[in-house]
């Protein structure tokens, strides 16, 4: 027997309590749907269904092309308006129209013009006035085989039949933030287009002129009756107060004000009372005063009245001019002296003169303020009784005027009524003679040169939107419908078992060179699928591992062997066997021809040993199918060969067996009982998910114990993740010969 290396050090059976949830390496592929965006996960299922999603865009493409060149040629004229929200005033007086000036009013006021423009009446006006009732190529919209028929038609229906054109072809454009309105009417003839569009304008002032007319006319008609409703309560109210005052002999006092309004009025009684109390005020004033100046005429009033009397100052000079002279004779001559002795008696003399003539000037004034003081006094008394006496008589007079102001305030009242009914009847008629439209033609409608529809551009684009959206959904129900697409975001959600790896689909058929590269990139795949299935297993490596598939040709044979070239290139001792004895392939792979093996092992009992061949992989020991037998089952069966797994356990460190398909067969099944791993090898598209999953299910009816799947020959990206999924297989595998060889 071949003698190989004995205790390597890579992939080690791990224990149990040793293992880690370690993430399988980027290669192996992804383990689960939370792990993909699912935005990537849309884009691969349209990228996939590529084709149909194109087919349909385009389809859609051709539909709209076809479309726009067999629809009708329709051209849209447009005119632009200005709608103010209130028309120029040329005089600042107020109209029948209610003011509003709030937002919300402006708002219900320029959705009732959109409102208004595309009325019926309007559009009866617009009819009316170009006769299109008359128009049977516009009654048979641009159909010149069509307008024959409409002759026959009734006038009344034809002309309904033009309203609803009108309504139809009519659209009321809004400009935003502000106060312009585009109309557009779209009809087959550019000029009548423009002469519609153009109607339409010219009808909505003219509707707009005539509106505000009736609605001054209303009005004026309605004051013109409360006028006179309100002249004739004034006059008989009038009448009334009229006659009670003379009934009741009441005089009244007033006069018409600045503005042509009576003032408040005033019995004569009442108006005589006031004018004798005011006169009493100021007569009883006189008399305080002249009471006051007669009492203070026993003190300082006199004497300042003889301060100012001519003679009394006179005599006061003479008296101080004669006592100069005194004083000084009498200091040279002496008292004695004659000439000093007269002229003491002269100043004697004068003295008394002077109080004489003063006591006569006291006299006077005394007698002058008291005769004053009484007269005050009595013409205060004398306007006192006759304020007296006409006290009871305002009274009285008061008591009988209480009805007649009644009567007078309902005067006053219709009579304000009146002048401010006729008030606003003249500021409505000036109004209505002077005010100007409010709305105003910007542009008016052209004939168009070009059409507006069909619209090429608008049309491919909805094309390609549709396009898009129905393809889109035919992806995905195309995706839902076929199940032999598998992903490797999928196999957990799908088939409920992990991806250990995935296998590029080579460009050539040369899988064994490609597998004699270390470096290369499908060597580099199962390696890295060797690596997940280590930690996939709670003791590491299997010691005995079972490579099937669900259907023949999946790729089995090739994963059997190059995960055994994987275990062996590190140091194991690796026995691979090819247990598919229905359709061996092994020996084909390996370029050998099909000798004694398995089979003559089984059925005879024989020796392992006589039936082992070494391989040109250094530790990798090959055992093939052998011939064909007649019952497979049968001796996959009995328990020859499972004393052949153990007893080769004693010289190999791994036996990994190439076994046969698992649907419609129950060898792989009876193998996965005998084994400590099974892996599951699916090619990428042509596996079903439905054929995974009875394969799967099988597998677990024997308990087999399912490591995971390979999904070989996968194309990353003809299933649409593009450019760099699995890139780390060829990670520095072109930078050899840019290295510099290690010397040793």
């Amino acid at each position: 027997m071949t003698q190989y290396p004995a205790n390597p050090a890579a992939f080690p059976i791990v224990p149990a309590q040793q293992q880690t949830n370690t993430a399988i390496p980027y290669a192996a592929g992804p383990q689960g749907p939370e792990e993909e965006p699912l935005l990537r996960q849309y884009w691969r299922i349209m990228f996939r269904h590529r084709w149909i999603v194109l087919g349909v865009v385009g389809g859609f493409l051709l539909l709209a092309i076809v479309v726009s060149l067999l629809m009708q040629r329709l051209y849209t004229a447009e005119a632009r308006l200005e709608i103010a929200r209130e028309e120029a005033k040329i005089v600042d007086i107020a109209g029948a129209e209610e003011d509003r000036s709030s937002a919300a009013a402006s708002a219900e006021f320029y959705q009732t013009q959109y409102e208004l423009l595309q009325s019926r009446s309007l559009a009866e006006s617009v009819v009316r006035d170009l006769r299109l009732s008359e128009n049977f190529t516009f009654l048979a919209e641009g159909d010149a085989d069509a307008a024959g028929g409409f002759k026959a038609v009734p006038r009344k229906d034809r002309f309904e039949e033009a309203v609803k054109l009108i309504d139809e072809g009519l659209e009321i454009a809004p400009v935003r933030n502000s106060s312009i309105v585009d109309v557009r009417f779209t009809d087959p003839a550019p000029a009548l287009a423009a002469q519609i569009t153009n109607s339409v304008v010219e009808n909505y002032i003219e509707n707009n002129l005539e509106r505000r007319f009736e609605r001054t006319k209303y009005a004026r008609e309605f004051l013109e009756r409360q006028l006179e409703e309100t002249r004739q309560k004034l006059e008989q109210s009038e009448r009334q107060a009229t006659e009670y005052a003379r009934r009741q002999n009441l005089i009244q006092v007033g006069g018409d004000g600045e503005d042509g309004a009576m003032r408040a009025s005033q019995m004569l009684t009442t108006l005589d009372l006031q004018q004798l109390s005011e006169q009493l005020a100021i007569a009883r004033a006189q008399r305080v005063r002249a009471e006051a100046d007669f009492r203070a005429a026993t003190g300082g009033a006199a004497a300042t009245s003889s301060l100012s009397n001519q003679a009394v100052n006179m005599m006061r000079q003479s008296r101080a001019e004669l006592r100069a002279e005194l004083s000084k004779l009498e200091s040279d001559f002496g008292p004695e002296f004659p000439r000093v002795v007269a002229l003491k008696a002269q100043v004697a003399e004068l003295d008394q003169q002077i109080a004489r003539e003063e006591d006569r000037v006291r006299s006077s004034v005394r007698k002058d303020l008291e005769e004053k003081y009484r007269q005050a006094l009595r013409n205060e008394r004398s306007l006192q009784s006759r304020v007296n006496a006409l006290k009871g008589n305002v009274l009285d007079e008061q008591q009988r005027s209480i009805a007649f102001n009644i009567i007078q305030r309902d005067v006053d009242t219709n009579r304000e009524l009146y002048q401010a009914l006729l008030q606003r009847y003249k500021e409505i008629g000036i109004a209505g003679g002077v005010g100007t439209n409010n709305v105003s033609i910007v542009d008016p409608a052209r004939v168009p040169k070009h059409p507006s529809s069909p619209n090429l551009p608008l049309n491919l684009a909805l094309g390609l939107v549709m396009g898009l959206i129905v393809g889109g959904a035919s992806a995905f129900v195309a995706e839902q419908l076929a199940d032999n697409v598998i992903l490797p975001g999928e196999f957990r959600q799908k088939l409920g078992v992990p991806l250990l790896g995935t296998t590029p689909r080579l460009a050539s058929d040369n899988i064994m060179g490609e597998l004699s590269e270390d470096r290369s990139e499908i060597s580099e795949a199962y390696f890295s699928t060797m690596t997940s299935i280590q930690f996939a297993n709670e003791r590491g490596t299997p010691a005995t591992l079972l490579v099937t598939s669900s259907l023949p040709n999946e790729g089995k044979s090739t994963s059997a062997f190059a995960l055994a070239k994987s275990l062996a290139s590190v140091g194991r001792r690796v026995l691979l066997i090819d247990a598919d004895m229905r359709n061996p392939s092994l020996h084909r792979l390996l370029g050998r021809t099909l000798g004694p093996g398995l089979s003559e092992i089984l059925a005879a009992r024989a020796d392992i040993n006589d039936y082992l061949s070494a391989s040109d992989v250094e530790g990798l020991t090959v055992l093939l199918a052998g011939a064909i037998p007649s019952n497979p089952a049968e001796l996959l069966a009995s328990g020859h060969l499972e004393k052949i797994l153990s007893g080769s356990l004693n010289h190999f460190d791994h036996v990994v067996i190439d076994g046969p398909p698992v649907i419609g067969l129950a060898d792989a099944p009876q193998l996965a009982r005998l084994v400590e791993g099974t892996v599951l090898v699916m090619e990428a598209g042509r596996t079903r998910v439905t054929q995974a999953r009875q394969a799967l299910e099988r597998l677990r009816a024997v308990r087999a114990n399912i490591l995971g799947t390979i999904l070989a020959k996968f194309d990353a990206k003809a299933e649409g993740y593009g450019y760099g999924y699995g890139y780390s297989y060829r990670y520095g595998a072109n930078d050899d010969e840019q290295r510099p060889a290690i010397e040793g």
